[in-house]
């Protein structure tokens, strides 16, 4: 993987290239967690599906880690139109980055992350470690040292060698962690200021190890939290697995890799959440489409109901809008409706 330099200016590869001169978005970030969004019923459209929402570009938590600018740029569907280009350090600001891997065998949940497989999330403890061969039926994994301690990833550079899928026997049986301070990242995204549906949905990649030639897909980035961290695509879990490495996220459900740093691989609750004055789930953010990213669950414990493919529905005051999978999916949502920024 390559190395992102610290002062470097970085476009992703799925097409995320800025298109145009910016002018800067000024957000006041006060209490911005504690935002409850009122009904907004001055539009009367003929039904939900005709209500758009803008993105609202005071939600992000700028400051050091993340700019909000206004660029032009041009949808996958053609059309010219206005973008908020989100500039992000990937640095979380509402809470703690890690712990991943415990020290030892010994060491309780709080020393360690989370590890998701077989649609359950386990806490990736010491005893957890020491169980890998039974847990996975598979003598191969003995991921720590006779004295008790865990063969974690200690440096930058076993950071960076040990995440080659073609993996080196050195980094075998070992837990894949990388620290937020060893990587300087600085990522760009655009997200079109009003959100385009489209009449079909388009699948997500899933990254390009898991990519099937000759399929189009969309991006694989999902979208953006209000602190400016990537929701992203699902981990090649059996990729990790088959280099007898376990690569756990935190209890926010997000880990480092050594090129684009911290990002999340599922919502636990711990980003800003917008709460909603009429009971509905709450909001975590935005997809690269435009469209709003909402809990899983509500208050209450229940999950929305209709919706459709790409876990998306419409409502009279946020209109169209997608509600993400928990963590134990390995997912946030696989398809967009909408046009996103090439």
């Amino acid at each position: 993987m390559r190395k992102i330099r610290s002062a470097a200016f970085v476009s992703l590869s799925l097409g995320l290239v800025a298109c145009g001169g910016s002018d800067n978005t000024q957000v006041d970030q006060s209490a911005v967690d504690e935002i409850i969004v009122e009904d907004d019923t001055s539009t009367e459209p003929v039904t939900d599906e005709g209500i758009v929402t803008d993105v609202d570009a005071t939600l992000f938590l700028t400051g050091e880690n993340v700019s909000v600018n206004t660029v032009s740029c041009t949808l996958v569907d053609g059309s010219d139109t206005l973008c908020y280009e989100i500039t992000s350090k990937h640095i979380a600001s509402e809470h703690d980055m890690g712990p991943w891997c415990p020290e030892t065998i010994y060491d309780t949940a709080e020393n360690g992350g989370l590890w998701f497989d077989k649609g359950e999330i386990n806490d990736l403890d010491g005893p957890f470690i020491a169980n890998l061969a039974t847990y996975y039926d598979d003598p191969g994994f003995k991921m720590y040292e006779d004295d008790g301690s865990v063969r974690r990833m200690e440096t930058a550079q076993e950071c960076a060698e040990g995440a080659d899928p073609n993996i080196e026997d050195k980094y075998t049986n070992m837990c894949a962690q990388c620290l937020p301070e060893w990587v300087s990242a600085q990522v760009s995204y655009l997200i079109p200021i009003t959100p385009v549906k489209q009449s079909e949905p388009v699948t997500l990649s899933d990254g390009p190890t898991l990519e099937q030639a000759g399929v189009e897909y969309g991006p694989s980035v999902r979208g953006l939290a209000f602190n400016g961290v990537r929701f992203d695509h699902p981990a090649d879990i059996d990729i990790i697995l088959a280099g007898y490495q376990i690569a756990p996220v935190d209890d926010a459900g997000g880990h480092v890799n050594n090129s684009l740093g911290y990002h999340y691989h599922g919502d636990t609750g711990m980003t800003t959440r917008i709460a909603q004055s009429d009971d509905h789930s709450a909001m975590i953010g935005y997809a690269l489409d435009g469209f709003g990213l909402y809990a899983k669950l509500d208050d209450e414990g229940n999950e929305a109901a209709e919706l459709d493919e790409c876990r998306g529905h419409s409502d009279e005051i946020r209109g169209y809008h997608y509600h993400v999978l928990s963590l134990e999916s390995n997912e946030f949502l696989d398809c967009f409706y909408g046009a996103w920024a090439e």
